[in-house]
């Protein structure tokens, strides 16, 4: 768990019958005097998200105000560095999805819903919608509430090798690879044409296959900017697979909106406290 006098951070490994679908829950928590702005990156990943407390305010990469964000909302694929404007006390439980999972779980495709959130009731009902919420309010022990979703999550299971398809099977390869890898190479290692994997991809995730390794190959990128204090650039832009400096920059810049010097600067209170969490 991360901490520091405002906020908490935890993060949970789902069971083993559950990780081809999830990567992790997780538990989030502030509380504040004043109004917080975080910035956070593409990660590539779609959520649910449970917000139990105070609400707050969201803005996506593409838009330019900041709105009220649902307090059960399905999170779509973000393009852009977005960010969350956080005041009084949030509190918040999530389920963080590998990409093609909710398409696959709940039979509902994310074309749709790239840079937005919805009420999750458009998703799997708002009679499961509001129980889930009702009964995480009414308890706040973390093991009851993990063990809510797990079961959800399981009963979501059932039927769901019908709906597997090539997009799953392509998410995975790009993942294992950190987005290293050509459009030509997940369609010979599939087998499938370009115009199938596209239809297909896009169908679930939202995005097409380009797409989306270019957001987890910079997503990756810019997690060890914002985490580690000292940045080797040049092996950065070599093991990211970048022509030279210039275009990292410019991708960088596209997805973040800032540098990577100013993006790698602004992070350093997160630096700070996550250097102090390793050494308590």
């Amino acid at each position: 768990m991360i901490t520091s006098q405002n906020f908490a951070y935890a993060k949970y490994s789902p069971d083993v019958k559950l990780s081809r679908f999830v990567i992790c829950y997780y538990v989030f928590e502030a509380k504040l005097n004043e109004i917080k702005i975080i910035q956070s990156p593409p990660t590539g990943y779609s959520a649910f998200i449970f917000n139990l407390k105070d609400s707050y305010e969201i803005c996506s990469g593409v838009d330019n105000e900041f709105t009220v964000s649902p307090a059960v909302a399905l999170v779509g694929q973000q393009t852009k560095n977005y960010q969350l404007k956080l005041s009084g006390h949030t509190e918040q439980i999530g389920i963080v999805f590998k990409p093609a999972a909710i398409a696959t779980l709940f039979n509902f495709s994310l074309k749709g819903i790239v840079d937005l959130r919805i009420e999750l009731e458009k998703v799997i009902g708002e009679s499961s919608s509001r129980l889930l919420y009702d009964k995480m309010k009414n308890d706040s022990g973390i093991e009851y509430r993990l063990g809510l979703l797990h079961s959800f999550l399981l009963e979501a299971m059932d039927g769901y090798e019908k709906r597997l398809n090539v997009a799953d099977l392509a998410s995975d390869m790009i993942l294992k690879n950190k987005g290293n890898i050509t459009i030509e190479q997940l369609i010979n290692n599939l087998r499938v044409s370009r115009r199938y994997l596209e239809r297909k991809f896009t169908e679930k995730i939202g995005l097409t296959p380009k797409q989306y390794c270019r957001i987890i190959r910079m997503g990756h990128i810019s997690n060890i900017v914002a985490n580690h204090e000292k940045i080797d650039w040049q092996d950065i832009v070599f093991k990211g697979g970048f022509h030279d400096q210039n275009h990292f920059i410019k991708d960088f810049k596209s997805l973040n909106t800032l540098s990577p010097t100013r993006y790698h600067k602004e992070h350093t209170e997160l630096i700070r406290l996550l250097n102090a969490t390793k050494k308590s």
